[in-house]
């Protein structure tokens, strides 16, 4: 009998089995799910503040049906969504100087779920001192609404992090865009810095700078509150990193795409994003543009560009025609395209995906320690703020020596640079990017001169 490998089979599309399952643990969220239990330890954003209007916003998050107010007193309420009486749901309460009211009978629900009224029962009715409805806190930030869904017991403090306030002009707009998709899949794509080269630049339309067309060398390291992705890239006398952070369980940061040749430090983001799932099958992306002329020294930002759908880099959202976004797809459809939830059993894992398979680790090693009863290290309950983060956008004049090939000066240049990123962790705003960028000139002059 003559053995066969199927997987070295041309036309061999009958004996590729495919599998159907999916990898639960990390994609599913809902309430009471390993992944769910997890992602509720986070702070996470739900909404813009614009989105807060007149009437009640009905809204699903972590595949749990909420309610999203603003009241007379300007408080921002997240409640379950059905009223505690007879399951109505509160997208047509009235709201109140103080909270909610059912429109069926008249139950009133402050914003922490306190029953305030209960209108149709006798006086003597103790309904409200004995039952409290469902809600949750809420913390508003730079034009975003955020939330902790988990055990109020173990709520961490809303982080800040150093990214926000440095540099000291920075200004922070906010964006929320809908991903058909699991929300595993969109935040992963931080992680894979070698898809720039080839979804953005060379085998499209370019849609970000000429410099993405060169093959970076790439590195992955870890850092207290996740990984930093690394990928270095030599353009003439220049090389350019573009160091991202990846920041569990489900945000990301990211420098600026633009041109690789005049010298650049910024050890601060273009951008700070968040992959919110609704359910098992969509997500948000929700995120704050940063403008300041540290990371976008050529002011290219288009402030009037961002919000509710949008914002103002490409391939984030639908193309108006299907046909366009086959012949220039963008992050968008690359995603999507990979189905409602990515089969992980049917992927095929190069040395590339290293930062993808960095972070499905890490974020399994969290499920875990949620599902022992262990604490976690991020995020903490007691933060020193602002929390260090370390994104980097770096370009250095540091010519070829010899003429020849430099892939190993440039790996290893790439690598050394994101080592003195996360060593400086413990520094302050200011203090922090002063020392790195000296240490890094001093390491061009010791060692790449």
């Amino acid at each position: 009998m003559v053995e066969t490998n199927t997987r070295m089979m041309k036309f061999g599309g009958y004996h590729r089995a495919r599998s159907y399952e999916e990898d639960s643990e990390l994609t599913h969220v809902g309430p009471g799910t390993p992944g769910g239990e997890y992602l509720r330890r986070f702070w996470q954003p739900i909404a813009l503040a614009s989105e807060l209007q007149e009437l009640p916003l009905a809204i699903r998050i972590l595949d749990e049906e909420l309610v999203l107010f603003r009241d007379g007193s300007d408080q921002i309420g997240l409640l379950h969504l059905r009223c505690s009486h007879r399951n109505t749901s509160l997208e047509y309460g009235f709201i109140q100087e103080r909270g909610i009211r059912c429109c069926y009978h008249g139950w009133h629900y402050d914003i922490d779920g306190t029953i305030l009224e209960t209108p149709g029962e006798p006086s003597r009715s103790r309904i409200k001192d004995k039952l409290c409805h469902g809600a949750y806190p809420t913390q508003e930030f730079q034009g975003l609404v955020f939330t902790y869904m988990g055990p109020p017991e173990t709520m961490p403090d809303f982080p800040v992090f150093d990214s926000f306030v440095y540099p000291s002009e920075n200004r922070l707009v906010p964006y929320k865009i809908f991903n058909p998709c699991n929300w595993l899949q969109a935040h992963e794509n931080g992680a894979d810095p070698i898809h720039t080269c080839f979804l953005h630049a060379r085998g499209n339309e370019r849609q970000f700078s000429q410099q993405y067309e060169a093959l970076p060398q790439i590195s992955f390291h870890e850092t207290p509150i996740g990984l930093l992705s690394v990928a270095t890239r030599r353009w003439e006398d220049y090389i350019w990193i573009r160091a991202s952070d990846v920041i569990l369980p489900n945000a990301a940061q990211f420098g600026l795409a633009e041109v690789a040749t005049e010298e650049k430090f910024a050890l601060c983001p273009w951008l700070t994003r968040w992959i919110v799932p609704i359910d098992d099958t969509s997500a948000y992306a929700i995120g704050l543009r940063h403008f300041n002329t540290v990371i976008d020294p050529r002011e290219t930002g288009n402030a009037a560009g961002i919000g509710l759908g949008m914002v103002d880099f490409p391939g984030q959202v639908p193309t108006a025609e299907h046909t366009e976004g086959q012949r220039n797809p963008g992050d968008y459809e690359a995603l999507v395209a990979q189905g409602p939830v990515a089969i992980h059993a049917n992927e095929t894992p190069g040395v590339t995906d290293e930062g993808v398979i960095m972070a499905r680790r890490q974020i399994r090693a969290g499920i875990r320690a949620i599902g022992k009863g262990d604490e976690l290290s991020w995020p903490a309950r007691s933060n020193i703020e602002p929390v260090s983060t370390y994104n980097l956008e770096l370009v250095s004049r540091v010519p070829i020596k010899n003429g020849g090939d430099d892939t190993l000066t440039v790996r290893r240049f790439g690598k050394r640079v994101a080592e003195l990123i996360i060593e400086s962790g413990s520094l302050t705003p200011g203090a922090r990017q002063n020392t790195v960028r000296e240490r890094i000139e001093r390491l061009i002059s010791r060692e790449f001169s």
